[in-house]
């Protein structure tokens, strides 16, 4: 048993995990710690105002993902391992342009309206002057997001949580020093830009010293000069169906938020943020394993079917595993620990917890969904699932709004639908890998 445990603790796959692990462990306490500070000096209100900020953005953030870090990071991977120097400039070169382009209407438009657009649905102009700050700031993560592409294409796994973590710590402790300066909200949106330019130079920094090492990677000057000649389409068409799915996928999740800022109150915003946030802690941990299925079973099915159709199946049984042994402790401990960490204000927190954990539990068995339709090549299938999956929580949501609160009502439509559609899910995976 020594024997195996030594040489299962060599598999390169197994040890990425474990890097990655790490950082997620870490990235997990710092984000604990940020609810925490944040939702004791913001209270209810103010910290149902500051989710939904986010959860505006991130809509926002739907549409100007087109799938450039997608069909990036797969192309990159098999360019550096054949060391083709044009293919990657040309797909490094297409990931700026095509985030560029995204900033520029997708962006440009979404700085114009959002106030506008937060008045509409929640009688607020305010928070759309807010979202605008946080959007600028996610318009110079550019040369981040490209390198954490490239580091983890290469498989620079120790370098890429390094400098993770150390992100997560600046996004989290600028915010936190400016609420206690007594800057409120406008301090948390201001301490997301400033770690954002930070980050920005850096980035440019860290990746002109890997040009200079790594004589496969070209220098930003080359990928800027190589705008006018690289072909969009070439890569477009790869990315473009995975983008839509991970933005159905995304928009599911952050339906609640959105639905709960137009028919409930700020403070039952911040009562769903903290629930949510608090019982998934536990499947942040199984995250790295998700990503690396990315890599793991195409490789697996280069092998052969049987091997990729057992990888995915043993995969998904141990991650559904862990997430109800890891749910079961949070779900026991949501009375003390909400109280203790959150304070009294959050009380009505705790009954949320109890019908998310059940989310959370069946979420585990989903986590290389993603991974094995792109594996398959068969991205319209999740495509159609995720689209009607909003349409069904959206009707759910006008059905039991009439005999439930809209917090519950919004609460347990998110659970049936999540719950139904992953069962679908893996009876169609069933049928595709039986054709197969």
């Amino acid at each position: 048993m020594i024997s195996r445990f030594k040489d299962f603790i060599r598999i390169s796959f197994v040890q990425d995990v474990s890097i990655l692990g790490i950082g997620k462990f870490l990235s997990i306490l710092l984000s604990v710690v940020s609810s925490i500070i944040l939702a004791r000096l913001l209270q209810p209100e103010l910290y149902g105002i500051y989710g939904l900020i986010f959860a505006f953005v991130g809509l926002i953030g739907i549409f100007m993902n087109w799938g450039g870090n997608f069909a990036s990071l797969t192309l990159l991977a098999e360019a550096y391992a054949k060391k083709d120097k044009q293919e990657i400039k040309n797909i490094l070169t297409y990931f700026i342009k095509i985030t560029f382009w995204a900033i520029c209407i997708v962006g440009v438009l979404s700085i114009v309206f959002t106030p506008f657009l937060t008045e509409l649905l929640y009688h607020n102009s305010q928070m759309g002057y807010w979202v605008r700050i946080v959007l600028l700031a996610s318009f110079l993560t550019i040369i981040y997001s490209l390198l954490v592409v490239i580091l983890q294409s290469i498989r620079k796994i120790k370098q890429l949580t390094i400098l993770e973590t150390f992100n997560k710590f600046i996004y989290i402790l600028l915010p936190i020093i400016f609420v206690l300066l007594g800057w409120g909200l406008t301090g948390v949106v201001w301490g997301y830009f400033i770690p954002a330019f930070i980050f920005l130079i850096l980035s440019i920094f860290i990746y002109s010293f890997l040009a200079k090492k790594d004589k496969l990677l070209p220098s930003l000057e080359q990928i800027f000069s190589n705008f006018r000649k690289i072909k969009i389409k070439k890569y477009f068409n790869f990315g473009f169906l995975i983008a839509v799915n991970q933005n159905l996928s995304r928009f599911h999740s952050l339906l609640p938020v959105i639905f709960l800022g137009i028919f409930a109150s700020m403070q039952d915003v911040g009562y769903f943020k903290i629930a949510l946030g608090y019982i998934t802690i536990s499947s942040m941990a199984l995250e790295p394993i998700s990503r690396l299925l990315n890599v793991q079973l195409p490789k697996s099915k280069s092998y052969s079917l049987q091997i990729f159709k057992e990888h995915f199946y043993k995969t998904s049984f141990y991650s559904g595993l862990i997430s109800i042994l890891l749910v079961i402790p949070f779900v026991v401990l949501a009375p003390y620990l909400i109280k203790f960490f959150y304070g009294e204000e959050y009380i009505q927190s705790i009954r949320l917890v109890y019908y998310l954990a059940i989310f959370v539990a069946f979420s585990g068995f989903g986590i290389g969904l993603g991974p094995f339709y792109r594996t398959v090549n068969k991205m319209k299938i999740p495509i159609i699932i995720n689209t009607f999956q909003i349409i069904l929580m959206t009707l759910l949501i006008i059905i039991l709004v009439k005999n439930y609160s809209s917090l519950m009502a919004i609460t347990l439509s998110f659970i049936i639908s999540t719950v139904l559609f992953l069962f679908i899910h893996f009876l169609i995976i069933k049928n595709i890998l039986k054709n197969a």
